[in-house]
């Protein structure tokens, strides 16, 4: 069966074409991958070199011989080129240049000056054979070992295309002399019948090649990432438990330097003499219990975020527990010259909590409420109660306020509004995180409703009733 080689020629074209398309997507989206790039300029650089080649006769022979003879040996250094940059090696674009200037004179004198056809074939075809051997060669010199099978697949239909080549350039040069490009010899059908094929196919490979590649990087980040998750999770644990050792260790010294001071302030003994000794005792009973509380406080977030903070709920009224907050606070707020005020209404009001935590909550957010307000404003707490028993405690301030997007940061450990107020007042950003902590080991919900500068309100809502969960971690 004799082939027509002009249809398989503009096959080829066609499949160049589509192929060099499909390459550039993929380079669009995977710029960084070595050699995907000078793929697919090879590839859009075959089918128009091919496409110039099949319009011989129809298009001045400077386009369809000379120019497009120099787009094919440019499309397969390309494909060298880039099979080197994808293992890593520097590409050789300066010998590139020279093989295709040297093409462009031997084409060009035997078009011009002596119009010998079969010498072009000869010449040309030599030339993408030794190329396409290049391809063969980079490819199990390199990508063979790392991406395998594909790399191999790849290299022999290379050298598959090379070997056609070079019967064809035989063929040319021993057989007699060939009048047109398109002549059906033997040689001719085999060489276009195996580059239709082989040519996208060899595409397609280098394409797999580089998915392996991506694949490959992405496993590989991935367990990069794990093994920093497991060295984040180890440091986090060691951490905690520095933490709660030092503060386990602190809070004895601490609790003897307070029990001597207040011994010594209330001169249990005896009168100190000095007036100004019993003031330093003073400063040195709040400084130290001061101190006891921050330590607590450091020692409870390490326990929530172990997962080993407990608490111990029992079915009890919240008012007393809000009282008893609001006293332990009252002189704070009237040294600030800030109204306190409290809504506790009659009826029935039973909420599932730990007193302990309950009043820990009620202190570290009134405590806020108190240092963010400034000089004259007006703090409240108020108890609601639904008509199915459920309450629901609320704090607002005319405070500072919090930025919204500003809220589920300070929800975290050791975090603080950046404002120059806020850090006037101190505070280690351990409260609020503690809070919403104690509050879902309670299956209960705290939110904060606030605009910067418009005040805060925060609601604690409480379960009516025993909740399974007794025991929890760090929830952020």
């Amino acid at each position: 069966m004799i082939l027509d080689i002009r249809t398989l020629v503009a096959v080829n074209v066609m499949l160049a074409l589509a192929v060099a398309g499909m390459v550039v997507i993929f380079w669009r989206m995977q710029r960084t991958m070595p050699g995907l790039g000078h793929w697919a300029v090879a590839s859009a650089l075959l089918g128009i070199g091919l496409l110039g080649a099949l319009c011989r006769d129809r298009i001045p022979d400077l386009f369809s011989i000379v120019v497009a003879n120099d787009l094919l040996v440019a499309s397969i250094a390309g494909f060298w080129n880039g099979i080197r940059a994808f293992d890593g090696r520097p590409t050789r674009w300066r010998a590139t240049a020279v093989v295709i200037a040297g093409t462009t004179l031997v084409i060009s004198y035997n078009t011009y000056v002596i119009d010998d056809l079969t010498a072009r074939i000869a010449i040309g075809s030599t030339i993408f054979s030794a190329i396409s051997f290049l391809c063969m060669a980079e490819l199990i010199r390199g990508p063979a070992r790392t991406v395998g099978g594909t790399a191999v697949t790849a290299a022999a239909l290379f050298g598959f295309v090379g070997l056609t080549l070079l019967w064809r350039a035989g063929a040319a040069t021993l057989g007699p002399a060939e009048q047109d490009l398109f002549a059906p010899t033997l040689a001719q059908q085999i060489h276009f019948l195996v580059s239709v094929i082989s040519t996208p196919l060899a595409i397609v490979g280098l394409l797999i090649m580089s998915a392996q590649r991506l694949q490959r990087q992405i496993e590989a980040n991935l367990a990069a990432l794990e093994i920093a998750r497991s060295r984040a999770e180890q440091a986090s644990v060691a951490k905690s438990r520095f933490l709660a050792t030092m503060s386990h260790e602190l809070r004895t010294p601490l609790n003897a330097i307070i029990g001597l001071s207040d011994l010594h302030r209330q001169e249990m003994l005896g009168p100190s003499g000095h007036p100004k000794y019993r003031e330093y005792a003073e400063d040195i009973h709040s400084a130290g219990t001061h101190l006891l509380d921050l330590i607590t406080t450091i020692l409870d977030v390490t326990k929530a975020e172990a997962g080993k903070l407990e608490i111990n709920p029992t079915l009890v009224d919240p008012r007393p527990i809000v009282r008893g907050a609001v006293q332990l606070i009252q002189k704070a707020a009237e040294d600030k010259d800030i109204r306190l005020s409290v809504e506790l209404p009659d009826g029935i009001s039973r909420s599932f909590a730990d007193p302990r935590a309950l009043k820990q909550i009620l202190l570290n957010l009134l405590s806020n409420a108190v240092k963010f307000t400034p000089r004259g404003g007006k703090v409240s707490i108020r108890l609601q109660i639904d008509k199915d028993g459920v309450s629901e405690i609320v704090i607002s301030d005319t405070g500072i306020g919090i930025a919204s997007e500003d809220i589920p940061r300070l929800m975290q450990p050791f975090e603080q509004a950046a404002r120059g107020y806020s850090r006037q007042n101190g505070g280690t950003g351990l409260g609020l995180p503690l809070d919403v902590s104690l509050v879902r080991l309670h299956e209960g919900t705290l939110t904060i409703d606030s605009t910067g500068g418009r005040g805060t309100t925060v609601s604690i809502r409480l379960p009516p009733h025993r909740r399974p969960t007794i025991v929890a971690g760090w929830a952020p």
